[in-house]
């Protein structure tokens, strides 16, 4: 193994201890325009941070996770993910969440990819409700440059204080490659609560921002996204980065 790429490892996991006992961190946006994309091989770990500032008086907002993703072939994948968040100053461990992946389309073939992913999250305590959920995500290469990526989840709550109905989620994301591994674009999240009583617009989460993803080399990458706001419900910012290393 070369050198600089053990030590490297050898620093990462010092790095993500240090960074869960961050102080003062209620439950930001940390979720992903995910790719239908399973390549054999593939092992990865990834960290992510979501931090929404203090809005009319409510306290700042910190949320974190860690991923481990292990590709079973050039089809399935595997999804490991832990994630804490603050709970009025104290910094929490909220979910546990196993998630499969399973990519039945390919560009080479159909022009297009395409997956479904399922998962199943186990909250901490008897206070939050455990869920189940199945998503479709599809990605298409519009041109050598414009890409697009779009997801739909749905979902049921069970267990303490969970909601009725089917939750019904909506993502999409559309980048332009500048080069040298480095990507702009825009994506937007939607949740829009659940089949028993969806609301109005302003009675769901709507937002979009822009992003940026740069390929760092030595298997690292970075991505930096801003989302703002566009229903009532919404917070109105969230500042995220996603933290990944290829084993």
């Amino acid at each position: 193994m070369n050198a600089s790429i053990g030590h490297s490892r050898l620093l990462f996991f010092p790095a993500l201890l240090m960074l869960a006992t961050l102080p003062q961190v209620v439950w930001a946006n940390t979720s992903g325009v995910f790719s239908p994309d399973v390549k054999a091989g593939d092992r990865m770990w990834e960290y992510r941070t979501s931090f929404e500032p203090n809005d009319g008086g409510v306290e700042d907002v910190f949320s974190h996770r860690l991923h481990y993703q292990h590709a079973l072939n050039d089809q399935s994948r595997l999804r490991l993910i832990g994630l804490q968040s603050d709970n009025g100053g104290d910094l929490e461990f909220r979910y546990m969440r196993v998630e499969y992946q399973y990519q039945y389309l390919e560009d080479e073939d159909a022009g297009w990819d395409s997956a479904l992913r399922f998962e199943l999250q186990i909250a901490e305590g008897d206070d939050l409700p455990h869920r189940f959920r199945v998503a479709w995500t599809g990605k298409v290469d519009v041109t050598d440059r414009w890409q697009l990526r779009a997801n739909l989840i749905t979902g049921r709550e069970f267990h303490s204080g969970a909601d009725s109905g089917l939750s019904v989620e909506t993502r999409w994301q559309a980048t332009y490659a500048v080069g040298g591994g480095t990507r702009f674009g825009i994506e937007a999240f939607n949740d829009l609560n659940t089949t028993d009583d969806f609301g109005g617009f302003n009675e769901q989460e709507h937002q979009a921002g822009p992003i940026v993803k740069m390929r760092l080399g030595r298997g690292w990458s970075l991505d930096f996204s801003y989302l703002f706001g566009l229903s009532d419900d919404a917070p109105d910012e969230n500042l995220r980065m996603h933290l990944k290393y290829s084993l």
